[in-house]
């Protein structure tokens, strides 16, 4: 089976290093980058373009392109018979959204839509212990996440980026949130500008309620100068009990993490859990290959994906309504 990452230039090399058991082959028009990955990976082929990776015989195609080519990239790989991974969002808008289930459906080919949270370790083992009753009925969830990042490159044209930090890094804790909590019946939330100069808002808040009657709040932001370092950045609060991500948990530091160019690889989002007030243990793995492996395994068994694009798009729904934006 041949893969081929389109765009290898940032976090396209995330999912190159954990890809295995498949013939690996990129898009990518630099000569000097094509370079660099000539030397740290074994490349099948390099397709010059859009145009040429998807006129080739390769069987799948791995999409980690600006916000705004994955809907169309998707769906025309998907109409010359290849099957689709496309990293989050899934696209800009729900018509989008649609059209790609719909293309996957008419076309028999996979579609999936990578995120590393949504088959993080800690979200995972929450998630059981909530179902199996653990804190008892959940009433309240709670995520967050805030920093300071001034967006470089195309991260800061709304255009291309769909909105601006909610629609990118903003989804993957949309993402626990709808792991924890389950379907939502409505959102409310507001979107702000405050001190990066990317043309998106940097900030968001949110209020979900949950079919089940339990409550959520959200909070997103890149635009958070000297944040706390303790806080867990997920709560679910129950009648008998309560879990969190434990903020001084190690699970971030297993083996085979590493830092490149500043960004932390092959280890979990989230640092662990403390389940009613103990720690809990939790079984460390890569996310990122943990995903694209059972994206493969799906492709090759003729079975589902492991991540429903009915739930990415329920996903980026909420995100767009916290923009505003409704459907027409």
């Amino acid at each position: 089976m041949e893969v081929v990452v389109m765009g290898a230039r940032g976090y396209g090399r995330v999912h190159l290093r954990a890809l295995s058991g498949v013939d690996v082959s990129v898009m990518e028009r630099d000569a000097a980058v094509v370079k660099e990955l000539r030397a740290e990976f074994k490349l099948k082929r390099v397709f010059g373009s859009i145009e040429e990776a998807l006129s080739s015989d390769a069987d799948v195609v791995d999409i980690v392109l600006p916000h705004s080519l994955h809907a169309p990239v998707a769906i025309e790989a998907m109409k010359r018979g290849k099957h689709v991974v496309v990293e989050k969002p899934m696209a800009t808008s729900a018509e989008e959204a649609e059209e790609m289930i719909r293309t996957s459906r008419i076309t028999g080919k996979k579609l999936m839509v990578a995120d590393q949270w949504h088959f993080d370790p800690s979200v995972v083992e929450a998630k059981k212990l909530i179902d199996k009753g653990a804190i008892g009925r959940a009433i309240s969830v709670i995520v967050r996440s805030q920093g300071f990042y001034d967006a470089s490159g195309w991260r800061r044209e709304r255009a291309e980026m769909g909105g601006g930090a909610l629609i990118d890094g903003g989804i993957h804790y949309v993402d626990t949130m709808l792991s924890l909590g389950g379907d939502y019946s409505q959102v409310t939330g507001k979107a702000l500008k405050g001190g990066t100069t990317m043309e998106g808002e940097d900030t968001s808040a949110a209020l979900f309620a949950f079919k089940s009657g339990a409550v959520g709040l959200l909070f997103y932001s890149w635009g958070y100068r000297y944040p706390p370092s303790s806080l867990p950045e997920f709560e679910v609060v129950g009648e008998a009990g309560s879990l969190y991500e434990d903020p001084q948990g190690e699970l971030r530091n297993v083996k085979g993490a590493e830092y490149r160019g500043g960004r932390r690889e092959n280890t979990p989002v989230y640092r662990g859990l403390v389940v009613n007030g103990q720690k809990y243990p939790v079984a460390g793995y890569d996310p990122v290959r943990a995903e694209l492996e059972a994206f493969i395994k799906s492709v090759e068994e003729g079975t589902d994906v492991p991540f429903d694009p009915a739930v990415a798009k329920r996903e980026l729904e909420a995100v767009l309504a916290i923009y505003g934006v409704t459907r027409s």
